[in-house]
């Protein structure tokens, strides 16, 4: 912790309800300095806009927020106030004493991390949720955020270390939590149809899958078996011992994708979809994220690693952007989703503000010495991702997007059997995954 030495203008944003707290023990403490309250409508309008900063005149106050959103509007001011040589501080709730506060200096993660995971307020204690690829970030995020919701949770994941590591924290830090940690395949269909007997979900959430984009484009086999074939049973078994409701978590690469991998989770979307048509008792919805931020493979993570390996960080391209989310918001989208009874839809997240890659860097290297090299768009990325096609009409609910999916062609179900079909050559499965339209 330090004592500041703040500039002629400070601005204060971020916890709204310690705002004004803050703001009468600045004006008390330092007489000297302008105090200016951005709250969320100001720091989202013109007014920021037309803000003039003095170089190295201004001094800036993050107030860690209970609730972390809205990633991308922060960032834009963050990078406008950084540019201008502003100071930035944070001051952290955890540390929170009334008249006497105590700064640090900012880091990126202040506006994203979360140390640990509350249990979530929605209520299901009759019901139990099968979580599939539940050792994954966002999936164990969704364990412990739901321990305290539902009467039992299932965790289904292949990644034997991380199942192990997710099940002594769970008894660590959730001890009234009942959990079944099961080491399991979802494209095993005789294993993952023991576990639907054996325990009968009433929800399901389906985030197991392969999601590394330039890794995955000379794996299509592998791909189509793990994140098309997997789905395919997980949503089989759904409908067959009549789940309630069956979610599959998917992503923004999925629009109009370019990627193996992407092409392969807009199959998923599809037929999530197809499923919600099938006039079954299960309700089929997709949500679709883009960057978690935090979540691991994500990019802050791996910058953090290239920093520490070559005091460098390798950035394919300044100008690409990028959808970033915080977990926070990940948890805001699943209750509301839950709550939704919404069949065959894709919910997503308002977001008007994706970040630069140039800009994130810009706010990771803060305070921080390192290169930033220039790779170049790897295999199957895009420089601008999208979380609503073109040919989709999203609704407006509350902070979240509703998608009405478009129709399936009649051939849909025919050009699937032959994709996951055992008997199709690799090179034909190429030419269904390159040409064929979902």
């Amino acid at each position: 912790m330090i004592k500041p030495n703040f500039k002629e203008q400070l601005i204060l944003f971020g916890e709204a309800s310690k705002l004004i707290e803050v703001s009468d023990f600045l004006r008390q403490n330092w007489v000297r300095s302008n105090v200016l309250i951005f709250d969320k409508k100001t720091i989202n309008s013109l007014e920021l806009e037309n803000l003039e900063l003095l170089e190295n005149q201004s001094s800036v106050i993050y107030i860690e927020e209970e609730y972390k959103s809205d990633f991308g509007i922060k960032a834009a001011f963050l990078e406008k106030i950084i540019s201008a040589k502003a100071d930035v501080f944070t001051l952290a709730l955890q540390d929170w004493k009334k008249n006497d506060f105590n700064f640090k200096e900012f880091q990126l993660q202040d506006l994203y991390k979360t140390e640990r995971i509350a249990p979530g307020k929605f209520q299901q204690k009759n019901k139990k949720l099968l979580i599939t690829g539940g050792a994954g970030f966002i999936g164990a995020a969704l364990v412990k955020y739901y321990s305290d919701s539902f009467s039992e949770i299932i965790i289904v994941d292949q990644a034997e270390t991380a199942l192990f590591y997710l099940k002594e924290e769970l008894e660590a830090l959730y001890p009234n939590a009942k959990m079944q940690c099961l080491l399991a395949d979802v494209t095993n269909r005789e294993r993952m149809t023991a576990i639907f007997e054996e325990f009968k979900p009433e929800i399901v959430i389906h985030a197991a899958a392969y999601k590394h984009v330039a890794l995955l484009e000379n794996e299509l086999e592998e791909v189509i078996k793990n994140n098309i074939a997997g789905t395919y049973i997980i949503f089989y078994l759904a409908e067959t011992y009549k789940v309630e409701q069956c979610i599959l978590l998917s992503t923004d690469k999925a629009v109009e994708p370019k990627s193996v991998m992407g092409k392969s989770k807009r199959w998923a979307e599809k037929l999530c979809f197809w499923f919600s048509n099938l006039g079954g008792m299960t309700d089929f919805k997709t949500i679709r994220f883009g960057n978690v931020l935090g979540s691991t493979g994500s990019v802050l993570p791996i910058w953090k690693r290239q920093l520490r390996w070559k005091n460098a960080i390798m950035m394919t391209k300044p100008e690409a952007y990028r959808y970033f989310f915080t977990l926070q918001e990940v948890f805001g989208l699943t209750d509301f989703i839950l709550a939704n009874r919404k069949s065959g839809s894709v919910f997503t997240i308002f977001n008007e503000y994706p970040v630069a890659l140039k800009t994130l860097a810009n706010l990771f290297l803060y305070h921080q010495s390192g290169k930033i090299m220039l790779t170049g768009l790897k295999g199957g990325e895009k420089e601008w991702e999208q979380l609503i096609a073109k040919d989709e009409t999203p609704i407006h609910q509350q902070t979240f997007l509703i998608v009405n999916s478009t129709k399936i062609k009649d051939d849909f179900p025919e050009q699937l059997h032959l994709l996951l079909s055992d008997k199709m050559l690799i090179q034909d499965k190429q030419s269904i995954f390159d040409n064929y339209k979902v």
